[in-house]
């Protein structure tokens, strides 16, 4: 059975993305008007670091740290385009550190019908409670 419009209004889907780590979860509004967030997914980065690190970028961190980033950020978006498909989620908001965001605006492309909005944040360090509390989560569900 389908969601009704107010239904699917009153959640949000979003995920946390650093270098390590992927976690994907939806927020949503409960019958008592508090939010409520739940984890649905995750994923890890196990692309080995290299034993050589070359010179740093102009950001300071080396190639090898770089390249490990970029093939992350290509492994998460076909994992998340994966879920997008299998639970109909119909935006997604990806909230990334700073630099992980940047590599993750590199596979906007392969993210279609405008599903990817990206928000700088590191929030990833915070239980699924902390997250329904914290104020860029909230605004989630309000402008959904």
């Amino acid at each position: 059975m389908g969601k009704t419009k107010v239904e699917r209004r009153n959640h949000a889907w979003f995920a946390l993305a650093d270098a390590e780590h992927c976690r994907l979860l939806c927020c949503r509004l409960t019958e008592q008007g508090t939010q409520h967030v739940d984890e649905y997914d995750a994923l890890e980065n196990t692309f080995a670091e290299s034993e050589h690190l070359r010179p740093q970028t102009g950001d300071g961190m080396t190639h090898d740290i770089e390249e490990r980033a970029r093939r992350f950020a290509g492994q998460i978006v076909g994992w998340l385009k994966k879920r997008v498909d299998t639970l109909q989620i119909g935006r997604l908001v990806i909230l990334a550190t700073p630099q992980m965001l940047g590599v993750l605006r590199r596979f906007r492309p392969r993210l279609s019908n405008g599903l990817l909005q990206g928000i700088e944040g590191n929030l990833m360090r915070l239980e699924a409670g902390q997250l329904a509390d914290h104020p860029m989560v909230r605004d989630l569900v309000k402008s959904d």
